[in-house]
């Protein structure tokens, strides 16, 4: 009697690779959204400097004042 080789089932291998495709897909979705959508209008130095204390805001903006070489 000739053995007979087992085969990974269909299903064993479909699924695993439909797995690594949407992890993919969502991988590079996620990547093209953060490298290449324009950012949110509140977005930047300015927006951020509402958030910090006074001495905090002096300090700011003499930095952007005198830019550093």
């Amino acid at each position: 009697m000739a053995a007979r080789r087992r085969r990974a089932a269909r299903g064993g291998l479909i699924g695993p690779l439909a797995l690594l495709a949407g992890g993919a897909a969502a991988g590079a979705g996620l990547w093209w959204l953060l490298m290449f959508d324009d950012p949110a209008p509140t977005a930047g130095v300015r927006a951020s400097a509402e958030r910090l204390t006074g001495h905090d805001r002096a300090a700011l903006d003499r930095l952007l004042q005198h830019p550093q070489p």
